[in-house]
Formats: structure tokens, sequence, C-alpha cells
């Protein structure tokens, strides 16, 4: 199995990634929340924040979540059900939660609203794997 290194270059929470994100989630006690404000950068259609820049946010939250109960984790699958357009420019507010740990395997969910109205829901699994405990 290969070791997981964190080299900053992580495209949601990487400060060394110049085209990244460079977002900055905190883990802790299997949670994990965070505020953005998506850019014009960040669209698919025009206003509307792109869906794969959406998915990469969510599973970064998650992932934080895991981190914070299990080390260095990776994603093993990763479900998302979008209920309505996120828009470029207003802030989004992400949660996630560990919702259940069975050894080495960890499933999470996570909520994201927007001007308080829920925008798109996710659920994953996530697997401990051996690395540096880092986030991403």
């Amino acid at each position: 199995m290969t070791d997981f290194r964190n080299d900053g270059y992580c495209f949601v929470c990487g400060q060394s990634n110049p085209s990244g994100l460079r977002l900055k989630p905190e883990g802790r006690d299997g949670a994990c929340s965070l505020t953005w404000i998506p850019r014009r950068e960040h669209q698919g259609w025009e206003g509307i924040v792109h869906g794969g820049i959406l998915s990469a946010v969510l599973d970064e939250v998650m992932a934080y979540s895991t981190m914070s109960l299990a080390g260095a984790t990776a994603t093993t699958s990763l479900r998302i059900e979008f209920k309505k357009p996120v828009l470029v420019g207003k802030p989004v507010e992400i949660s996630a939660q560990v919702v259940s740990r069975r050894g080495r395997i960890l499933d999470a969910r996570a909520r994201l609203s927007q001007e308080g109205i829920l925008k798109a829901e996710a659920e994953a699994r996530f697997l401990a794997v051996p690395g540096e405990g880092g986030q991403g």
C-alpha cells in the first residue's frame, strides 16, 4: 500500500497550489464545518457553481471529519444529491460528521446550505490509510 503524504498541493485545501481553492477546513471530534464564498472562476453555467467543484468541497469536509478520528483517510465512495443550484458570490456553509466507524472504515455525511436553504447532501465512505495523518 502507498503512504499518503501531504505536499500542500491538494486542490481544495493545499496552500501551495496556485490553482486550488486554498480552503482551511478543520476537523475535530468526527465533525468539520466550513464557510466558503465561491467565485466566478468556480462556475459551470453562468452564475451557478460547477457541481464538480461542489463535489470536491463536500468530499474534503467529510474527509477532514474522518481524519480527525483516524489520521489519513482516502475516499472509497461518494454520493451527492444536488437539490438546488448554488450561486456564485454568496457564502456557502458546509458541515460534515462521521456517522459510523468499523475498524478502518468510516462513513460520513455532509450538508451544503446557502442563505439558509439546503442545496446539496452527500455521503461517503473512507478508509484509514498509512500516512502522516494529514489533511490534504
